[in-house]
């Protein structure tokens, strides 16, 4: 294996006998003519990549998928059907919340344990000890049974034995959802600092702002199979857009990527640099915002149209001027044109404004989140006026109309990262904030 691969994993197989009855597997044992009884399902069916150390790789996947199975596999926790796992340094994983901790012993005992089973000695365990108890908050727990602790103080506390090990390969399940958000961000902050310093990471998580945030590279896996490996931010925008599908099409979700992919790079082919003079102008001296036509979400995924399309997304500033560089605290109107393919009922607009690191920041939904306007059948133009108290950086929006679909309520047509801003002040404002909607109205069109 190459010296600058961590992990490996070679068309890796797990196949789970599922039987019908008990007694059947007794039947399949004893039967001389080697009659089936059981049903072959494949948690995982010929999944391949390699991580690179120091390498951040998310892997993303509904409830099912075989995330889960992946990392046990890694971890020698199950062992393969077919197909091979080669793992270059020592690891150290949080799967399973509790896995690996005896109930009956004190938080402190089953650090040592903990420890111990990672190959630390005792003289290495007393060292870290006060560093394990102090991250994981539970100073005032530490000598009580594990039995006796809620999810998310176990989360704590395995999260803590885990990186104070200092792992080659830190190996991280959803087991973090069950913690306070504090102690999340907390978690994620270390995360960071231990990439910093070379450790690789395989993360496991149904944030799509996480796998974004965190990881150099995303995998889809879907039903045992491997749909997807590459940049974060599309990998987990197609995955959104198609979360809802019963059967994921391979094909089509790499013919996709395929074409983000190619689009990202016509539209770097395309770009023409706005002069360093100019652009200084316009930022120090605050002459007004402007349109930079370079400046272009590479990231923009379409949703199915069921019954509406959105169309001529845009900021305008308040006399109607398109607008993609802002001015910190003004006001503008964010919009967007509907068009209606067939009489739709229960309707409601929004929109999500995202950090380039794919955070949410905030949102909004017209009329509310819990109410709808009873029809839409003409065309529409929804005027979202927003006060642009953010950061200077740049920002995603996001746009969707949802209905009444076969009963349940849905998206009728979203566009993901339909539209990209860049946000410019005079002074190094720390003003970062999600109260920014103003009013909001619709307009009908001819």
């Amino acid at each position: 294996m190459n010296k600058s691969v961590a992990i490996k994993i070679k068309n890796l197989t797990k196949i789970y006998k599922l039987y019908n009855k008990p007694i059947d597997r007794l039947r399949e044992s004893l039967n001389p003519f080697k009659k089936k009884y059981h049903n072959d399902f494949y948690a995982l069916n010929n999944i391949s990549f390699e991580i690179k150390k120091g390498e951040v790789i998310g892997v993303i996947g509904k409830n099912g998928s075989g995330k889960s199975t992946l990392l046990k596999l890694i971890t020698n926790v199950l062992t393969p059907s077919s197909g091979k796992v080669i793992v270059k340094g020592k690891i150290s994983a949080i799967l399973e919340l509790g896995s690996g901790f005896n109930p009956e012993m004190s938080g402190i005992e089953n650090i040592y344990l903990n420890c111990t089973i990672n190959g630390m000695s005792k003289k290495d365990i007393d060292k870290k000890k006060n560093d394990i108890i102090e991250f994981s908050e539970l100073e005032e727990f530490i000598n009580q049974p594990i039995k006796t602790y809620s999810s998310g103080m176990q989360a704590r506390l395995a999260f803590a034995v885990s990186i104070n090990i200092e792992p080659d390969i830190l190996i991280i399940d959803e087991a973090l959802s069950v913690g306070d958000a504090a102690f999340q961000r907390k978690c994620f902050a270390k995360i960071e600092d231990i990439q910093k310093r070379g450790t690789t990471i395989l993360f496991v998580s149904h944030s799509e702002g996480s796998i974004v945030n965190l990881c150099s590279r995303a995998i889809w896996i879907s039903n045992g199979k491997q749909i997807i490996d590459g940049i974060p931010k599309l990998v987990a925008g197609l995955y959104m857009k198609h979360i809802n599908e019963k059967k994921i099409d391979k094909t089509k979700i790499e013919k996709e990527y395929k074409n983000l992919i190619n689009t990202k790079e016509q539209n770097k082919t395309k770009e023409k640099k706005i002069s360093i003079k100019n652009y200084k102008l316009k930022t120090e001296n605050f002459i007004e915002e402007f349109y930079d036509p370079t400046l272009k979400a590479k990231s923009t995924i379409y949703y199915e149209e069921k019954g509406a399309k959105i169309t001529d997304v845009k900021i305008t500033t308040l006399n109607g001027k398109k607008v993609n560089v802002l001015i910190q605290g003004k006001e503008y109107i964010y919009s967007y044109k509907v068009i209606p393919t067939k009489k739709l009922t229960k309707v409601q607009y929004g929109f999500l404004i995202k950090r380039k690191d794919g955070v949410s920041l905030g949102g909004g939904a017209y009329p509310s989140r819990d109410s709808y306007l009873d029809t839409l059948s003409k065309k529409i133009i929804i005027n979202i006026k927003i006060i642009c108290n953010l950061n200077n950086g740049e920002y995603f929006l996001n746009c969707g109309v949802l209905a009444e679909l076969d009963d349940k309520i849905d998206y009728v047509h979203r566009i993901f990262d339909a539209y990209i801003i860049k946000v410019i002040s005079a002074k190094n404002n720390i003003t970062e904030s999600i109260n920014f909607i103003k009013e909001i109205n619709l307009k009908e069109i001819n």
